[in-house]
């Protein structure tokens, strides 16, 4: 038997004598991440936790489609499973911060000797040659046999997102052909869809808007963010007299997310979300959420988090992400 099964062998005895249980583990990280060793023992991670719903897969009412009032009531845990994660809390002096409106995600903070040995785990230090930023992960995650049944997710731990590359900045972007009058038509070398043309296709209503209590939010992730405003000026400038140039936005900010205008910080998502937004909903307030996160998964998670009870529609994607 070899060294590292034995350890393994030793580490599943182990827990079994301490009462834990296995609750996600994976053999390797995804190709590409590189262990650079343990975790320091001083660090602090913010682990966030899903609770278990009340209603599960074998509920005689699972797959019927609810109201949002009722499905607050259906995903918010039951007061059995609120009562065993305080305890458990409480017993290792952790404060836990509820971040949903249902009361099923919460987040707890602590440093990675403490996370080691609650979970059973050992968090390290990853890599990736296409990410400027290193990652804290774990290759198995362990809970004390009374939170079985009562913990879903517990996030960051096994799970491995690589970048995403159709987000990776643009050193420059020209604005130059905007400046050229053409025609809808985006196959001929001087056409560009402009705001006007969306318009113009999809019959948007050019007239400005006069009810100021309703807005459009427009997201980005610490991985995707831009000078929006200098662009946004810079691109208004080229449209129609009836949008202000000085036209802009409110700055919302979670997970200590940013907007730092500087220049190199530019790319391309975000800037032509924000720009058409403006360009096609004349005097509409218009909000930016600014989605921190040390990797875009866990930003994808907290700008979820942030708008948990809002009617909205969003649509992001990802081209590599390796749970298991």
């Amino acid at each position: 038997m070899s060294l590292c099964k034995l350890l393994t062998l030793l580490s599943i005895i182990a827990m079994a004598f301490a009462g834990m249980v296995v609750h996600e583990s994976r053999t390797s990280a995804p190709a590409g991440f590189v262990s650079q060793g343990v975790a320091p023992a001083n660090d602090m991670l913010t682990l966030r936790v899903v609770l278990t719903s009340n209603n599960v897969a074998g509920s005689p009412e699972f797959r019927q489609w609810l109201s949002m009032e009722e499905v607050k009531s259906f995903v918010q845990p039951t007061s059995e499973t609120v009562s065993a994660f305080s305890s458990f809390a409480s017993a290792n002096g952790l404060e836990p911060t509820v971040i949903s409106p249902n009361g099923d995600w919460v987040s707890i903070t602590l440093p990675v000797s403490q996370a080691n040995q609650l979970f059973a785990t050992q968090f390290e230090v990853f890599t990736h040659p296409d990410m400027s930023n290193t990652i804290t992960r774990t290759l198995s995650v362990s809970l004390p046999s009374k939170l079985v049944g009562h913990i879903d997710v517990i996030h960051p731990t096994t799970q491995f997102i690589g970048p995403n590359t159709r987000l990776a900045p643009a050193s420059s972007i020209s604005l130059d052909r905007r400046a050229v009058a053409a025609s809808c038509n985006s196959s001929l070398p001087s056409g560009i869809v402009t705001p006007t043309c969306l318009q113009e296709l999809y019959g948007i209503p050019a007239t400005p808007a006069t009810e100021k209590t309703n807005s459009l939010l427009v997201t980005a992730t610490k991985t995707n963010l831009r000078r929006l405003r200098t662009s946004r000026f810079e691109f208004l400038k080229l449209l129609p007299p009836d949008i202000p140039s000085t036209t802009t936005f409110t700055l919302l900010s979670t997970d200590g997310g940013i907007n730092t205008q500087r220049p190199s910080d530019a790319g391309t998502e975000a800037n032509l979300d924000i720009q058409y937004t403006t360009g096609v909903a004349t005097e509409v307030p218009i909000e930016f959420l600014s989605v921190g996160g040390e990797d875009f998964g866990t930003s994808l998670l907290d700008t979820i988090l942030f708008l948990d009870g809002v009617q909205c529609h969003t649509t992001f994607g990802h081209d590599n992400i390796s749970r298991r």
